[in-house]
């Protein structure tokens, strides 16, 4: 009998012939007979029932979670419903909403909800120098969340078979982690988008989604480098280097896989807490660019080789798509119009390196108290858009009144005028913002004298369209630079040109329930709680609120920033019974001089030196009305002492916190 020819030697390079897999697109393979050459490439060894397991309890667990924040926000809303339907009347109808009736939930404030990490740290930035920032901390329950993410996607992982070879354990690592990044790029776009349907059905803020997000995005960063070392481990050892690079060079699927898994690892890299907030302008635009790119590749290394994760990548595509089509489409509604054009911008400017920002949108637009827009001004900055709180929102004619009153508010020369010397708007506000500072005694004066109502109010309640929408810019860097630069060099004037707006976002928590109502506002701040000042007196003029207490608590450098709001100011401090319910308490932390700054003992007061909100807050709880709102916009320090303050006083009345942040 003829011998039996021996086992063929693998092909040299340009005639090899590929394994059959139930995949396909593998590229060439060198070595046909390793051991780990099986398990290199397709599915051979990956555990699709058990990834699939997994994937089910991942997004069981996220429902779960929606489902439990789903029903506490519901729960917050039937209740602050009731207490304002059956506390609109008589003061002795809040007595029972001023006290904690149970004392789990107070506690489950206190030391989780309203609770920062370790101490008092949450919002105030973490910083290296004065040029390098890492970030801020989470809050406890936040962490809390995240540990518990994280650590079930590591499990998930570890869930293999360690019994067998180390090449099928590879593989379904290979496996796991692959579909697993597949799967976190649905809620890693979903938690991105500033129109996310969670944030208006749970009422949580996109600052805490753009939190949820990064998390996400880095645990998908971190499958996918995990995904694509154990590929290059068992191709390593099937073939040595030189497998690796005939698969890059020979398979179109891994060749994009390999492009998708670096660009993600660079966008890792790039988006730590120092290098996002020292370019966040460049960051952003480039941010968006690297997940395009990166994307494509992983649509590419899925599709062309029939991997089963592939729906999951286009339904996060999908989202993305759609989302973009969605703000593209809002903002040309309303900002552009055939008869009346684009979207006309009025910058002026402030004293303290601010400036006013004015849009004249084109079609109305529901004005929500506590919302903020994102500016697009092409002139300034061609691609970036920035986040700002609405300051001021009203439905102007078209041929507006040439003059507006001042006196309440006005500087101190102007303090004591007779109607007659009112100050045309037409007139440039450069030099109304060029003269002397106002002194507390002009101010407080002419405030109290100010508690007359009239008829004519330009405020508009929430419910009405509004045509013109006022921003207060503070000068930073990148476009707010280059704006107040501008402004600057002409001489101070005021300069027109066209723009956008996109929004509104946020403006969810209602402040109508709260007999009692406390905002804290530190800096630029202001601009969140002007509107809902507006608001509340507007419904307590018409019987529609709760509140009869509302307190302004503003912390400012200097007087100078008094000029950002002394016009809506000047209008909310003229409505009537704005006596009996609106108190102002304005802080100068650094005064020039010590006759900038002399106390008042009226509804409006100015006081030197920093403010404690703890010591605000203590005094404000005995002589309460009902139940007590807390919000506060402003630097993180200042936040994070607000949001202290409160809890050492939430067990003991019924108190609820809001904090407005912009931690991007």
């Amino acid at each position: 009998m003829a011998p039996r020819d021996p086992l063929p030697a693998p092909d040299p390079l340009p005639n090899a012939i590929p394994i059959p897999a139930p995949v396909g697109d593998y590229g060439t393979q060198l070595n046909l007979t390793t051991a780990a050459n099986p398990f290199s490439h397709g599915l051979t060894g990956v555990n699709q029932g058990l990834n699939y397991l997994f994937v089910y309890t991942l997004v069981f667990s996220f429902l779960v979670l929606l489902l439990l924040t789903l029903f506490y926000r519901w729960m917050l809303m039937v209740r602050a419903h009731l207490r304002h339907l059956l506390s609109m009347g008589r003061e002795a109808d809040q007595r029972y909403w001023m006290y904690n009736h149970t004392r789990f939930w107070p506690r489950v404030k206190k030391y989780l909800l309203y609770a920062p990490l370790f101490r008092n740290r949450h919002n105030q930035e973490i910083q290296l120098s004065q040029a390098v920032t890492i970030g801020t901390l989470p809050s406890r329950y936040h962490t809390i969340l995240l540990l518990v993410y994280l650590a079930s996607n590591a499990a998930y992982c570890l869930v293999l078979d360690w019994s067998l070879e180390h090449n099928a354990v590879i593989a379904e690592l290979r496996g796991r982690s692959g579909v697993l990044a597949a799967l976190n790029l649905i809620p890693t776009f979903l938690f991105m988008m500033r129109n996310n349907p969670l944030i208006p059905l749970l009422r949580v803020s996109y600052d805490t989604f753009n939190l949820l997000h990064r998390w996400c995005g880095r645990m998908v960063i971190f499958e996918s480098i995990i995904h694509t070392i154990m590929w290059a481990v068992n191709a390593y050892e099937a073939g040595g280097s030189k497998q690796l690079g005939v698969s890059l060079e020979t398979s179109l699927s891994y060749r994009w896989g390999m492009v998708g898994t670096a660009i993600f690892t660079f966008i890792g890299i790039v988006s730590v807490g120092p290098v996002r907030h020292a370019f966040y302008e460049t960051f952003l635009n480039g941010h968006r660019s690297l997940v395009l790119v990166g994307m494509i590749g992983v649509y590419i290394h899925l599709d062309a080789a029939g991997l089963p994760p592939l729906p999951m990548v286009q339904v996060s595509l999908a989202f993305w798509v759609f989302e973009w089509l969605w703000r593209i489409s809002r903002i040309i509604y309303h900002n552009a119009s055939r008869k009346r054009g684009l979207t006309r911008v009025t910058v002026e400017w402030l004293p303290a390196e601010a400036c006013r920002v004015t849009f004249e949108i084109r079609r109305p637009w529901k004005f929500t108290p506590g919302c903020h827009v994102h500016a697009f001004i092409p002139a300034l900055a061609l691609w970036s858009s920035h986040p700002f709180s609405i300051a001021w929102a009203e439905n102007r004619p078209k041929n507006p009144p040439m003059e507006i009153e001042m006196e309440k508010l006005a500087p101190v020369e102007m303090a004591f005028t007779t109607e007659s010397a009112r100050r045309p708007m037409a007139t440039s506000r450069a030099s109304q913002y060029s003269r002397k500072s106002v002194s507390l005694a002009a101010m407080a004066n002419a405030a109290e004298a100010a508690h007359k109502p009239e008829d004519n109010n330009l405020a508009l309640p929430r419910e009405s369209g509004v045509t013109t929408i006022s921003l207060i810019v503070r000068a930073r860097t990148g476009m707010t630079r280059k704006m107040h630069d501008k402004l600057v060099k002409q001489d101070k004037k005021p300069f027109i040109t066209w723009g956008a707006i996109e929004g509104p976002y946020g403006g969810h928590d209602s402040l109508s329930s709260y007999g009692t109502v406390i905002l804290f506002a530190g800096g630029v701040g202001i601009t969140h709680m002007i509107g809902h000042i507006n608001h509340l007196m507007l419904q307590y003029q018409t019987g529609m609120s709760s509140t009869r207490k509302i307190l302004l608590v503003w912390s400012v450098p200097n007087t100078e920033a008094l000029e950002w709001v002394r016009a809506w100011m000047d209008q909310i401090l003229r409505m009537e019974g704005r006596r009996e319910v609106l108190r102002i308490q304005l802080f100068v932390t650094k005064p020039r001089h010590r006759g900038e700054v002399v106390s008042s003992t009226g509804s409006v007061q100015m006081l030197p030196g920093r403010c404690n909100p703890e010591t605000i807050i203590r005094r404000e709880v005995p002589e309460r009305i009902g139940s007590i709102g807390v919000q506060v916009c402003g630097p993180g320090a200042f936040s994070d002492a607000v949001r202290s303050a409160c809890r050492s006083v939430v067990t003991d009345c019924s108190l609820d916190f809001i904090e407005e942040a912009f931690t991007y």
